[in-house]
């Protein structure tokens, strides 16, 4: 038997009178969780365990999304493929933001087919490659499209490794109504220190950390406390539909839960949905997101993808 290590994390948000509490105890190839917070005030344990592999190789490909990067690839490509082209020639421009380059030849017909070919051939392998990376693009309010990371695909996937989570919640939420139970889980997850996420065109995923990552590094950014609020919501109430919203410098959650008055709210394809902003230190309650973000809440402040 090996020997095990005990880690003791004591933590303080905003609005909480005691600490929550994280006891981090290696035992052979499981890492043992055991939380101390507060639900509405009151003293709250909650304890699973995750398997050192599980955690270890979770989403282990997922890195930051390097623009340069995908330059490389798709100039790569324009050039092979202007090559097969005979009489013309393919000059890149000195851009550092993006990909542009310039087409010479005598042929104005060929330039345009020649053009058109390589805008379906740049969309085509951008899309490939962001796939590959689990990244996806997302237009946002203001026009802009940002390379985001695909929390759809991301969530869904985390679904499997986080049964032993969604298992001790489930044990903790049998007495509770739909809404009190999403506010039991959120209000946990609120209380797990707040990683800053820079601006979202800027930032190209490098503060996103996926479900089993956030928990070993207690630590996440709003989006990532979103997409593990996300999958702990679709294991353990399934039907209940989601959507993470995009707000100017900040995400939020999305579900599709009577609407009270005082909620923020926002309308999807005619669908209502509450907004839960889970990210922390302030706990919010569901429904509920700071005043400086409210105003995006209405038709053609937010972009949003369906979960």
């Amino acid at each position: 038997m090996k020997a095990a290590w005990l880690v003791v994390l004591l933590l303080v948000p905003w609005c909480q009178a005691a600490p929550l509490r994280l006891t981090l105890q290696q035992q052979n190839d499981m890492l043992h969780f055991s939380y101390r917070f507060a639900v509405g005030g009151e003293p709250q344990q909650l304890s699973f365990s995750l398997e050192n592999k599980a955690i270890s190789e979770h989403f282990r490909q997922f890195k930051p999304f390097k623009p340069t990067l995908l330059q490389h690839y798709l100039w790569r490509d324009i050039q092979r493929h202007v090559a097969s082209q005979a009489g013309v020639t393919v000059k890149r421009m000195p851009r550092h933001d993006r990909l542009e380059y310039r087409l010479l030849s005598t042929d104005a017909k060929q330039l345009q087919q020649l053009a058109a070919e390589l805008d379906a051939l740049e969309a085509q392998q951008t899309a490939a490659y962001l796939q590959q990376e689990y990244y996806t693009q997302v237009r946002l309010a203001n026009g802009q499209l940002a390379v985001v990371p695909d929390h759809p695909r991301l969530m869904q996937q985390s679904l499997p490794a986080l049964l032993p989570v969604a298992t001790a919640f489930h044990a903790k939420l049998q007495q509770l109504d739909v809404r009190q139970a999403i506010g039991y889980i959120t209000e946990w997850l609120q209380q797990i220190p707040y990683q800053d996420l820079s601006d979202r065109l800027q930032s190209s995923g490098a503060s996103f950390s996926p479900p089993l990552r956030l928990l070993r590094e207690n630590r996440a950014d709003c989006d990532s406390k979103a997409v593990l609020l996300a999958a702990l919501i679709r294991m353990l109430l399934p039907d209940i539909k989601q959507a993470i919203i995009y707000l100017p410098g900040h995400a939020v959650l999305a579900v599709q839960l009577p609407v009270k008055q005082g909620d923020s709210s926002v309308t999807i394809n005619g669908t209502n949905y509450i907004l839960i902003d889970a990210t922390g230190p302030a706990l919010l309650p569901i429904g509920e997101i700071s005043p400086e973000y409210k105003i995006f809440a209405q038709p053609g402040g937010f972009a949003y993808q369906l979960l």
